[in-house]
């Protein structure tokens, strides 16, 4: 099994854009791995996209990816779901279409949970309808807990309601491996036996501990923590699921860290056999 970590970042990017911070300021002068875009990863054994965030356009340039079959949906938020004009950019050649009559050169099968599916209707009912209009796109409601084939693989979705919005833990199946991907607001994590003993998890919306940008600690009681892991917390669910090995991911600029500090924050960790994820990151299971 085969995945790129094509985007390792939070909702808000490094370098934050007019920001002249420590972080930002080194990810502008030395690029990847210390700059991050926002979160995305993709399976190259079946051209399947987790999530298209704003600046997924670039981050497929950069990794030479020209093919997209499938997208999945882990929720609605803008930072995962912006990017869904990629189909038009990937497979419809607007001067061919309106001078030769050409139709788009595929349609891009989006793949989300029903509670997701529902919310990114709700959020961008229109926008979706032009899509699948134009033949660029056909949706695909998936049952929670069911596992969705496509080839050799199997994707399950294990639905996390919150009050507003429903997001998505991912157990991906394939060449007798196992990976579950928890990208982002997946706390608290699903409790299902098919989620234990995976080769790698990859979990998102981990907080590094001690003070974080301009010297902020998040309160017991903030609500923050009602959404984000601290490292105490993603150390014992990583324990409690068996997994062989964890990628954290999802790396909010605002934590305050640069890629030197993860990687030193992994040496102290050595013994969890835990790694954070960074842009291009390329994962062999």
């Amino acid at each position: 099994m085969e995945l790129v970590i094509l985007g390792s970042g939070g909702s808000t990017i490094t370098p934050r854009p007019g920001c002249s911070c420590r972080i930002c300021t080194e990810a502008r002068a030395k690029g990847i791995p210390y700059s991050r875009s926002s979160a995305s990863i993709y399976l190259s054994d079946i051209s399947l996209l987790f999530d298209t965030p704003e600046e997924i356009a670039s981050q497929l340039n950069r990794e030479g990816i020209d093919k997209i079959d499938h997208i999945f949906y882990s929720h609605w938020h803008p930072d995962h779901t912006l990017g869904l004009r990629i189909v038009e950019m990937m497979n419809m050649f607007w001067l061919g279409r309106y001078v030769r009559g050409d139709v788009p050169g595929k349609r891009v099968r989006v793949c989300a949970s029903s509670g997701v599916l529902g919310d990114l209707k709700n959020v961008y009912r229109s926008f979706l309808d032009y899509y699948v209009g134009m033949g660029l796109i056909e949706m695909t409601e998936l049952e929670s807990c069911v596992p969705y084939r496509i080839g050799n693989y199997s994707i399950t979705p294990f639905e996390v309601r919150h009050a507003d919005f429903v997001s998505t833990v991912f157990l991906i199946e394939g060449d007798g491996k196992r990976v579950v991907y928890g990208p982002c607001n997946v706390k608290p994590f699903p409790s299902d036996p098919r989620l234990t003993h995976s080769d790698l998890l990859i979990l998102g919306n981990v907080f590094p501990k001690g003070p974080l940008k301009e010297g902020i600690s998040i309160p017991e009681d903030n609500e923050l923590r009602a959404s984000q892991f601290s490292m105490p917390e993603a150390l014992q669910l990583v324990e409690s699921l068996g997994a062989a090995n964890a990628i954290f991911t999802h790396l909010e600029e605002e934590w305050g860290r640069s890629y030197d500090d993860y990687r030193t924050i992994e040496e102290e960790h050595r013994k969890h056999n835990i790694h954070f994820a960074y842009d291009s990151m390329k994962i062999h299971v």
